[in-house]
């Protein structure tokens, strides 16, 4: 992925994840990059048994000292809440694996984010740590062993700005009975936040891996000055926070607020035009993607025409998967790849 990624436009430093413990953040710039505040988001792209990469984003919804309610909408229809406890961050000892509308609102003694801060010190003391996995909706869990492997960094967007953060390497062996499980995880190296960036899981009665990765953070604030800065230098922007329904060009209703976004910025410049061009991934066929992302393109420009944006100032095309940012081989990869590309034709 390193080798293809482009160079992105600079941004403030802004608070984007949400996995401290203990203090009630109120504002959104000048923190940590994995630090909680109300609107911060994360967005996942993720495959399972169910199917090949789709995408969930995680939103903080509240953020106090006893704890943060979360929301967590994904693209193929699955719509939650889950409230977060400050103290099982500290000392808690099980995981539990993703979402799912029959999981309870409260998991008392497990974290979801990533590790506790206590089971990050035993790893870093000793090599290793006991580990407990709840892998389903049932609250069926698997317990295992967390080995530490060394130190690295990730790729991670927040906002728009690319960064390369420090990450442990952790593999896991799990077993519960006659089932197996074997995973790789790389976790936020902090001690405030070991939150967990990337997981792939092995499991001996599943076909398919689950394989996660958090590919996206951004703080919740308008992005409109950011985007007309873009605009006005470079001619493009390149948009990530648009949420589609999985596999459709159907917008969902999270993307509100970036729609508002674009629709100001074009109201402050009324001689601006804009082509906006569909982007895809490389999964299934590529005459099926080049219609979905012209469908998409297509989707935006109705929407912004909804809110007072004149026809005659947009144009819409979709290129499909032949103009990839970055490597299609990845999760990671694939998640840049899917993308909404706004650029000036007044020029």
């Amino acid at each position: 992925m390193n080798n293809q990624l482009m160079m992105r436009l600079k941004v403030p430093a802004l608070a984007a994840l949400v996995f401290a413990s203990s203090s009630v953040v109120v504002g959104a710039r000048d923190l940590g990059p994995f630090q909680p505040h109300v609107g911060a988001e994360v967005t996942y792209a993720f495959s399972n048994k169910y199917g090949p990469d789709a995408e969930g984003t995680l939103r903080f919804d509240t953020v106090q000292r006893d704890g943060n309610r979360v929301s967590y909408w994904s693209s193929r229809g699955l719509n939650t809440t889950r409230y977060l406890r400050s103290a099982d961050r500290l000392d808690a000892a099980t995981f539990v694996l993703g979402y799912g509308e029959r999981m309870p609102n409260v998991i008392p003694g497990s974290t979801t984010l990533g590790m506790s801060i206590a089971t990050l010190e035993k790893l870093r003391a000793t090599g290793r740590a006991p580990w407990t996995m709840i892998y389903d909706q049932k609250m069926r869990s698997i317990p295992g062993t967390l080995y530490l492997k060394g130190k690295t960094r990730l790729p991670l967007i927040i906002e728009n700005d690319l960064r390369d953060v420090p990450a442990i390497h952790v593999v896991g062996e799990f077993r519960e009975g006659d089932r197996t499980a074997t995973a790789d995880f790389y976790f936020h190296d902090d001690r405030k936040s070991p939150a967990l960036i990337q997981r792939f899981i092995k499991m001996s009665w599943e076909k398919e891996p689950r394989e996660e990765r958090i590919v996206r953070i951004t703080a919740g604030r308008e992005l409109r000055s950011e985007m007309e800065q873009a605009l006005s230098t470079l001619n493009r922007y390149d948009l990530y926070g648009l949420h589609f329904a999985f596999d459709k060009a159907r917008l969902l209703p999270q993307s509100k607020q970036l729609l508002d976004d674009i629709a100001v910025t074009l109201k402050n410049n009324p001689l601006w035009s804009l082509r906006i061009v569909g982007h895809t991934d490389s999964i299934g066929d590529p005459a099926y993607n080049l219609k979905l992302s012209k469908q998409r393109a297509h989707s935006v420009a109705k929407a912004l025409e909804q809110r007072g944006i004149k026809a005659s100032r947009l144009t819409t095309a979709g290129a499909g998967e032949t103009e990839p940012k970055a490597s299609n081989q990845t999760l990671e990869g694939r998640a840049q790849n899917r993308r909404v590309q706004l650029i000036r034709t007044d020029r």
